[in-house]
């Protein structure tokens, strides 16, 4: 039985005492008072109701209602107060896949921070009681579970490589045994607690957006944090000692345009020739063949399916680029592409069409196959090797060619616009320390501005007395 508030004779809506039949018929002292509201059905319908109970008297409860009413009429009052973290992140994502707003890679990546790290550790937790100091704490307990994660890891090799290496001093006929090792998981380092960062920060600006919450706690959050790397790089004359000892290999034509047109490794494994202009000496960057999107492919054509090897670029402001080619490129590639007409007559009818929408590749295998990225780097850290030149990775072109632009003089804006970079500031950050000459050129120009009799004169030279 519920005793409403009366209030000069009249009933007040939503505040009432929760009585049984023990209770007085005027007045009750022994049940405490509590407020009712309906509020307006939810973003996907379903009835948003708020009952809170515990009051003293019915003036505290009515007090409380009416501030719930005004919160909500401000926007500062959670649509859904019993939504937890666990029940929106895949919302979320699949609302943003399913508007087309995100890429093939960056789904993957989002999709991973949620199931391996953010519902095992915050999806138990509404969105309304979230704080940075639960976010905080979350990402200090993955970090401690993972550097366990290894240490249990390392014991388990350990201990069978001692066994295995037990065995092997006992005489016998057979091999020598090899001990069967785990994986050892790979650390979690700032950039991956950054991606985690991202993906939760992302999800609960659209949570503050959509009225779920009052304001969006993961900017508060503390990160571990980051050091970008700095970039080490051969010489101009190393490059070109490399060039030339790798003339004449298959893909030569690959690393080189690596080198002079500054591209990502998945971008030249996905070049369309109906991208390139040879005649105006340009390529519009526009399809990339990662390690994910090759092994996919790989995966679906041995299922009998139709493979998609080629996706698009790795940012935005990668995609669709123009990237200019100098005269020694240009003819580069129209050599390399009577190589490829001269292997595709031999192959005849067994050469391979091209996998996909994109238009046929530019750098293939000699059957017209695509080419796997990975197997393309580690050719690459292979041909380095037999140069006998220092360890460099074949992205490290790409850091080549950006290096050498700042050398020439190129303004980090125009570096940014050419290799697709988000913005000049990363050009600025994690390629500083390679600019050489640039500075002396510039403060050379600078004074040449001002007017002194000094600059005409020799030096002068004190001399001791």
């Amino acid at each position: 039985m519920n005793r409403p508030y009366v209030y000069r004779g009249r009933k007040i809506p939503g505040i009432y005492q929760r009585c049984t039949a023990k209770c007085g018929p005027d007045k009750c002292a022994q049940h405490r008072w509590q407020y009712e509201i309906e509020l307006p059905p939810g973003p996907d319908g379903t009835r948003q109701r708020d009952v809170k109970g515990g009051f003293e008297t019915a003036r505290e409860a009515l007090d409380a209602r009416a501030e719930v009413l005004r919160e909500f009429k401000a926007g500062n009052r959670p649509l859904d107060p019993k939504l937890t973290l666990g029940e929106w992140l895949p919302k979320w994502l699949a609302a943003r896949v399913e508007r087309g707003e995100l890429r093939d890679g960056t789904v993957e990546d989002y999709q991973d921070s949620i199931t391996r790290f953010l519902i095992p550790r915050l999806g138990h937790m509404k969105l309304v009681e979230l704080r940075a100091a639960h976010i905080t704490a979350a990402y200090d307990a993955m970090r401690r579970d993972r550097v366990a994660e290894i240490k249990a890891a390392e014991e388990i090799n350990a201990q069978r490589r001692a066994e295995a290496q037990a065995k092997n001093k006992v005489k016998h006929s057979g091999r020598p045994r090899v001990p069967r090792l785990v994986r050892v998981p790979r650390t979690l380092g700032p950039h991956t607690m950054r991606r985690i960062h991202n993906t939760l920060s992302g999800a609960l600006k659209s949570a503050t957006r959509a009225g779920l919450i009052p304001r969006n706690p993961a900017p508060d959050a503390e990160l571990p944090k980051v050091v970008m790397p700095k970039v080490k790089v051969w010489t101009a004359e190393q490059l070109g000692t490399f060039l030339d000892a790798i003339e004449g290999q298959r893909l030569y034509p690959l690393y080189h345009l690596a080198a002079f047109a500054g591209m990502r490794r998945g971008e030249l494994c996905g070049i369309s020739w109906d991208d390139v202009d040879l005649d105006h000496g340009r390529i519009v960057v526009a399809w990339q063949i990662t390690d994910k999107s090759y092994r996919n492919a790989r995966r679906a054509e041995k299922e009998g399916k139709r493979g998609r090897y080629r996706s698009k670029p790795k940012t935005r402001a990668g995609e669709d680029r123009i990237v200019d080619l100098d005269d020694v490129s240009v003819n580069v590639l129209r050599e390399w592409r009577e190589t490829q007409d001269r292997e595709r007559r031999e192959w005849g009818k067994a050469y391979a069409t091209p996998p996909d929408e994109g238009g046929p590749l530019v750098f293939t295998r000699e059957d017209g196959r695509p080419l796997d990225p990975k197997v393309t780097h580690l050719k690459f850290v292979r041909l380095v090797k037999e140069a006998g030149l220092s360890h460099l990775k074949l992205h490290g072109l790409r850091h080549m060619n950006i290096s050498l632009q700042l050398e020439a003089g190129v303004s980090e804006t125009i570096i940014a616009m050419r290799v697709g970079h988000t913005s000049p500031e990363l050009i600025r950050s994690t390629y500083g320390h390679l600019i050489g000459t640039i500075g002396k050129r510039a403060a050379e120009a600078t004074a040449a501005l001002i007017p002194l009799k000094r600059k005409a004169e020799e030096p002068k030279i004190k001399k001791a007395s």
